[in-house]
């Protein structure tokens, strides 16, 4: 029995869409050669083709909460296949920027930050004004309360205590991740909803689920069955690697100066150029920037033929040129006398103040930039591994009966 079904088209969708990348959605024909092609689709729940003519007849509701469109990693095998030159890559990574804008809280920001007439003033005015706004109120609060360095400390805290610093970056950093949980969870509801409707049950357990999507974005090995891009696995291994070592010695630099005191251990901060966590910051931070300046490389090389949104380069530009200002802080605060300071001090410190704008920018606008991917296609594959999306299928011969038998297995 045939059943009617309903389609609602969103042409304002199809067109922002078009317009963040998409230009050429409308050459697809349905000929399913991108999804024969990709490495990453499988044969649960096939893609790109399904989410190509999604795209255009607008159905937005259905793709903003499709998983599959976070499993493409956009390695552009399909796009440099396509008989039609349709482009199904690009096509996907504008999808996935209308599904963080879709999901984010609050929505208005996320659009704000994803339009380039407005980065003056999200990426640069905003974070000025207010990392000014905390040094114009530091008197004060050492006044009303006892704050202060906990010990000698490094040079840049006569400048931006690190008690400020740690204040100022805590409260909004810890804004934004609540924001960034309440649009995950809201797409994690909405891609269970999704497969509720086809009547869709879950194939393993949760904890099994992130266990193996772990290991994976640990290992990057998605990457290597990508051909056509097969390269950006390098440049993705070392950025996201010097990230999170950048990470852990901040995390570990706060707990050595703040909780080690208090432990009644002696804090070794600020750090020597030959202690380990000074090694792990710098070895993380050339690791980020080499990571950052290839992925640019490899763009501008393959600009006609794998076109960027500002989307994609406003994130790369912004976390090399994060890692570019820590580095010249650093050499600024070994190399400028601490008697004989002058003008060197102030350009050191104005370097820095252009750093924290640099870090506010990254950190704080995470759930709704570029870098918001790391965690909705985390989610992506821990749901897909959760659903059965990812299952091998492996195809045996059977000549005795001359049939094929599909096995399907974890």
């Amino acid at each position: 029995m045939s059943q009617a079904l309903l389609l609602q088209p969103d042409r304002t969708f199809v067109e922002e869409l078009i317009a963040s990348g998409g230009g050429d959605l409308k050459k697809c024909y349905q000929c399913a050669t991108c999804s024969v092609v990709c490495e990453l689709s499988n044969a649960q729940a096939p893609f790109p083709r399904k989410e190509m003519i999604w795209a255009q007849w607008g159905l937005k509701d259905r793709l903003v909460s499709d998983p599959d469109v976070w499993l493409c990693h956009q390695c552009n095998d399909c796009s440099a296949r396509c008989p039609r030159g349709a482009r199904p890559g690009d096509v996907l990574a504008a999808v996935r920027q209308k599904a963080v804008e879709h999901h984010a809280v609050p929505q208005f920001l996320a659009r704000l930050v994803n339009q380039v007439r407005y980065y003056p003033l999200l990426l640069v005015l905003v974070p000025a004004f207010l990392l000014a706004a905390a040094l114009v109120l530091r008197a004060p609060l050492e006044g009303l309360l006892p704050l202060g360095e906990p010990h000698e400390s490094s040079f840049y805290a006569g400048f931006f205590p690190h008690w400020l610093l740690i204040g100022f970056f805590f409260s909004f950093t810890v804004l934004s991740f609540i924001g960034l949980v309440v649009g995950l969870a809201r797409f994690w509801h909405g891609m269970a909803a999704a497969d509720r409707v086809d009547g869709k049950e879950p194939a393993m357990g949760v904890g099994a689920s992130v266990v193996r999507t772990v290991k994976s974005v640990l290992l990057h090995d998605r990457f290597k069955k990508c051909t056509d891009k097969a390269s950006r696995r390098s440049s993705h291994l070392m950025a996201f690697y010097g990230f999170m070592a950048l990470f852990v010695v901040t995390v570990w630099a706060t707990i050595d100066l703040y909780l080690f005191p208090v432990l009644g251990i002696a804090s070794a901060y600020p750090f020597n150029l030959l202690h380990p966590m000074k090694v792990v910051a710098n070895v993380g931070g050339v690791l980020l920037v080499v990571g950052c300046g290839k992925a640019i490389s490899d763009r501008l090389k393959n600009r006609t033929s794998n076109p960027s949104s500002s989307f994609d380069w406003t994130f790369v530009w912004l976390l090399l040129a994060v890692g570019l200002t820590g580095f010249v802080t650093e050499v600024f605060r070994f190399v400028v006398d601490p008697v004989q300071r002058g003008a060197v001090e102030y350009t050191a410190y104005s370097i820095y103040f252009v750093h924290l704008v640099l870090v506010f920018g990254l950190l704080v606008y995470l759930p709704y930039s570029k870098f918001a991917h790391i965690f909705y296609r985390t989610i992506a594959m821990i749901y897909a591994e959760y659903s059965g999306r990812t299952r091998e299928v492996i195809v045996a011969e059977l000549p005795a009966v001359g049939e094929r038998k599909l096995i399907a297995e974890h």
